[in-house]
Parts: structure tokens; sequence; C-alpha cells
């Protein structure tokens, strides 16, 4: 009896966070907060740009990293957030939503080890953010040098 009431909890949790989870908006209502998102970003909203960046770099769809790059780079180009800067360095590395260039993904993934020193313990980075920063600066100046020899 006890292990069967245990159960039954654990399945009526289980979907309660399903039901909390779902978005029970309708096409048009999305629609409308996308448009409302996009009216604020346009506009310079920092918050806007950020949550529109998430959404669209979110979704396995690689049409939509365009978009997610573009507000990558105006939140980036702010020079206030290094974890937006660590992810812009990382869309031109691997080529999502731009072409890939590794000379601009160094230098994002510099300005964000600066960004991210400069804020010390207010960064939004972790020390293992940070140490990943460090590494991808050495192996990308590495990999340039090999490429274009002085």
């Amino acid at each position: 009896m006890h292990t069967s009431l245990v159960v039954l909890l654990v399945l009526v949790l289980a979907g309660f966070i399903v039901w909390k989870n779902m978005d029970l908006r309708t096409p048009a209502q999305k629609q409308a907060d996308l448009d409302k998102l996009e009216t604020q970003a346009s506009a310079g909203e920092e918050e806007a740009q950020y949550k529109l960046l998430m959404l669209y770099y979110s979704d396995k769809d690689a049409k939509y990293w365009p978009i997610a790059f573009k507000w990558a780079l105006a939140v980036a180009q702010k020079g206030e957030d290094p974890g937006v800067m660590l992810q812009l360095g990382e869309m031109y590395e691997n080529g999502h939503g731009t072409a890939k260039d590794l000379q601009q993904a160094l230098t994002w993934y510099e300005r964000a080890l600066s960004a991210d020193t400069a804020l010390g313990a207010n960064s939004p980075l972790s020390k293992d953010g940070h140490l990943y920063l460090e590494q991808r600066v050495i192996t990308l100046r590495q990999e340039l040098a090999k490429s274009n020899p002085s």
C-alpha cells in the first residue's frame, strides 16, 4: 500500500510538472508575443535581444541561427556580458548563423575574457567558463598562427 501511494504521488508530481511547462497559448498569441519581443529588441532593449537570441539559438533548426546571430552580435557589441561574447565567439568558430571566421571567434573570445576578468566575482561566467575561454584563446591563436605563418 505504501509503495503504491509513493508511485501515485510521483506520477501526480510528474503530471503537474508537465502541465506547468505546457505552453497553452494559441499560435496567434505566440506570434503576437514574438512580434512584441522583436519590436522591443529592435528598439535596443537588451533583455528582449537576449530573449530572442536564446529563443532562436536553442532551436535545433539551423535556419533560425542567423536571427540568433543578429541578436547575439547586438548584445555582445554593448561589451557588458562576457557570456554573450563567448556565445558569439562560438557562433563564429562553428559557423552558426554566420560564415565560419576563426579570427572573429578569437576576437570575441578575447573580449569575453577581458570582460570576465574586469567583472571579477560579478561576472556571469563560472571559473570553468573562464578556463574554457582561456583555452579557446590559446587554441585559436595556435590554429591561426599555423594557417598564417609570418
